[in-house]
């Protein structure tokens, strides 16, 4: 990127002192002050648009750890990926620091989940960064969504009394190993869009990253296999992507409305069918209240809380996203005996 931008600097150069040399010998009534200004002005637009430094990696800032750990994958050592959130923050609600703005407006590449998961807090934020590189539409703006299958798109009209409901659908589509090679293949298409000279670099890290992902779905789909079809509760709809992946059910969930404390009513209608259905196990990640599983698992005999790691560093031992998987379908198997 560094040689690129060299030559770009250096013929936009020669074609500015051209036009200063023109400007200076024509006799167009302009007074020699006004000229320099002029001159002056070329030059400091010249160093702005093209800042030279030397082995700078690529600044990327995500909105999470597994957009991190997925950007690390691909960029290497070309790279340098900040995240602004941790992996046991809840991606919905974020309260913003002063450095987040600090971090966009150094950014060569800014990448979000989308869908609305982030539509509280970074929206804004990429209004006030003053770097014109990573807004929507520019080569610097990664939207790792495109091309996912979304799932549980809304079929009615969606209103404020459904909660915080995703009009876009699902947005926790990252725990699907299969969409999140597409996540990385958007990454790629980024970086190669905003650094063309180590595009080559960056689609071999792409390729081996592919080949682990279709590992990991290899080897959990066929440790899964004696669990499927196997049903569970949630407190939240974010397991949506894994279930489907991994054959297992589910669709009943904890929480009444999306983002709203359950009713009692509504919880007694969660604990019967449990009950009916011989359901045991509660999924919830670190960012729900626990207090509402803890109850519904009292009044349901058996019945066992999994506290599943859904990004990246959300729990001690989840240190990669394979990890996240492995752990996460392991705490069902193991549930489940």
């Amino acid at each position: 990127m560094k040689n690129t931008n060299q030559k770009k600097f250096q013929i936009i150069f020669q074609k500015c002192n051209t036009a200063i040399c023109i400007l200076f010998n024509n006799k167009n009534g302009l007074s020699f002050i006004l000229k320099s200004i002029i001159v002056l002005s070329i030059h400091l637009s010249i160093f702005s648009t093209f800042p030279i430094h030397a082995n700078e990696k690529l600044k990327i800032v995500v909105t999470t750890t597994d957009l991190k750990y997925l950007a690390e994958q691909i960029g290497g050592e070309k790279v340098e990926v900040e995240s602004m959130i941790r992996g046991f923050d809840d991606p919905h609600f974020v309260m913003t620091r002063p450095d987040f703005l600090l971090k966009l407006n150094r950014a060569n590449v800014f990448c979000m989940i989308g869908l609305d998961l982030e539509i509280g807090w970074v929206p804004l934020l990429l209004e006030q960064s003053r770097n014109s590189l990573i807004q929507k539409g520019q080569n610097g703006y990664c939207d790792a969504s495109i091309g996912i299958n979304i799932l549980g798109k809304p079929t009615v009209a969606v209103d404020r009394s459904m909660g915080d409901l995703h009009i876009y659908g699902n947005p926790h589509y990252w725990l699907d190993p299969v969409n999140m090679i597409q996540m990385g293949f958007n990454i790629l298409n980024n970086l190669s869009l905003v650094d063309p000279e180590n595009e080559s670099y960056y689609k071999s890290n792409f390729v081996k990253f592919r080949s682990r992902m279709t590992e990991l779905l290899k080897s959990e789909m066929r440790k899964m296999q004696p669990y499927f079809g196997i049903k569970v509760a949630v407190f939240h709809q974010e397991f949506v992507y894994l279930a489907e992946r991994f054959k297992f059910n589910s669709n009943l969930s904890i929480e009444e409305r999306p983002g709203i404390p359950p009713s009692s009513r509504y919880l007694e209608n969660v604990i019967k069918t449990m009950n009916a259905q011989g359901i045991k196990i509660i999924l919830i990640s670190p960012v729900n209240n626990p207090k509402y599983a803890e109850y519904v698992a009292s009044k349901v005999n058996g019945a066992k809380i999994l506290v599943m790691p859904t990004s990246v560093g959300a729990l001690p031992e989840a240190k990669t996203y394979e990890d996240c998987i492995q752990i996460m379908l392991q705490r069902i198997r193991d549930a489940s005996e």
